[in-house]
């Protein structure tokens, strides 16, 4: 295996005095002692690394007899094998991320492939069964492209990039380095544009492109439309759930978080380190600033100038919603207290017709 042409960093295995040094971490370990890999606590295995956040955790660590386990001072046990480190599952994912990924790994081209002319490839790429790719592709590094993949024309590929099955990449697309597609995402089709007369709708036209940027991670079943004329974009390091619709000519920040059944909006701009929780509507042309946080299937009607948490419909500063949240509830004991202020002023008037 041609490990260390896909990343010079990532290795199938690592003594635990190199997982300490990666982790900054302290090391209650055999410096040489070896880990070939890397699985959760209820599942790890002696030659493996885990993290324990928890009593429960490392419980189960201990049980499965785990051989290197990432924990805190505080949890830290006396003939344990372990780094400590200030936040365990932190420093898990990263150390995960140095170990050489195997998925789709198959140096060549299969026979079954389909290419078109113009295609330019770099060192060790891996092209599985029935992979289609378009006239005039430009392919990193260290691809591996899993079967089924369609990439249309013009598209451009950098290192060290993922496309699992049935990945569809349209016409002129950008994908930066070290980007991952999960499986029946796609990329470019065609922006959602209509523009309605005569009781009838006609498409505009939607000639632009998508660019990906570096570090992005894309989930299953995605779709990202292509702009109607210049460019939809995906900020470097986001990472985007299963599911999620990003509308033409959307701009995504750097390091945003946007989680599955999330809809965007045409020629809406999200700012740097955005989180956009499930189920998400954001209405088109729409402006967000950096550092803000809309909570679960809030819907986003009006720009957001101010960082900070939103939620509801429309959505607005969390605590507001809270606050109006708490008023409504008040409104229910009102009409009810009311409903008895009524019933007794009732029974008044009754008493009254009785006397007189």
């Amino acid at each position: 295996m041609k490990q260390n042409q896909l990343n010079q960093e990532n290795k199938s295995s690592f003594s635990a005095a190199e997982l300490a040094e990666l982790a900054r971490g302290s090391l209650k370990a055999a410096p040489d002692l070896e880990i070939t890999g890397f699985h959760g606590a209820g599942s790890v295995r002696s030659n493996e690394l885990t993290y324990a956040g928890s009593e429960e955790f490392l419980e189960a660590a201990l049980n499965n007899k785990a051989g290197l386990i990432l924990l805190t001072d505080e949890l830290y046990q006396e003939g344990i094998s372990a780094i400590i480190v200030e936040n365990p599952k932190l420093a898990y994912a990263r150390l995960v991320s140095h170990f050489f990924d195997e998925r789709y790994y198959k140096p060549g081209i299969a026979d079954s492939a389909i290419l078109e002319i113009g295609f330019e490839y770099g060192d060790d790429i891996s092209v599985h069964p029935g992979v289609i790719i378009g006239e005039n592709v430009t392919v990193g590094d260290s691809v591996r492209i899993a079967p089924g993949v369609i990439i249309g024309d013009n598209c451009e590929i950098g290192d060290d990039v993922l496309l699992h099955p049935g990945v569809k990449i349209m016409t002129d697309t950008v994908i930066g380095d070290r980007v991952e597609i999960q499986a029946g995402a796609v990329i470019g089709a065609d922006g959602y544009g209509y523009v309605s007369g005569d009781g009838k709708h006609y498409k505009m036209p939607q000639i632009g492109r998508v660019v990906i940027e570096d570090d992005v991670e894309i989930g299953a079943l995605t779709a990202i439309d292509r702009a109607a004329n210049k460019e939809t974009v995906v900020g470097q390091g986001t990472k985007i759930d299963n599911l999620v619709q990003i509308g033409h000519n959307v701009e995504v920040g750097s390091d945003n978080l946007i989680v599955s059944q999330t809809g965007i909006g045409g020629s809406t701009k999200l700012g740097a380190n955005v989180t956009l929780a499930g189920q998400v509507g954001v209405e088109d042309h729409i402006e967000i600033t950096d550092q803000v946080t809309v909570t679960g299937k809030a819907k986003v009607s009006k720009d957001i100038k101010k960082p900070g948490f939103y939620s509801g419909i429309p959505a607005r500063e969390h605590k507001e919603y809270l606050k109006e949240a708490a008023s409504i509830r008040r409104i229910n004991k009102l009409k009810k207290e009311i409903s008895n202020i009524k019933g007794e002023l009732e029974e008044i008037k009754n008493y009254l017709r009785e006397e007189d």
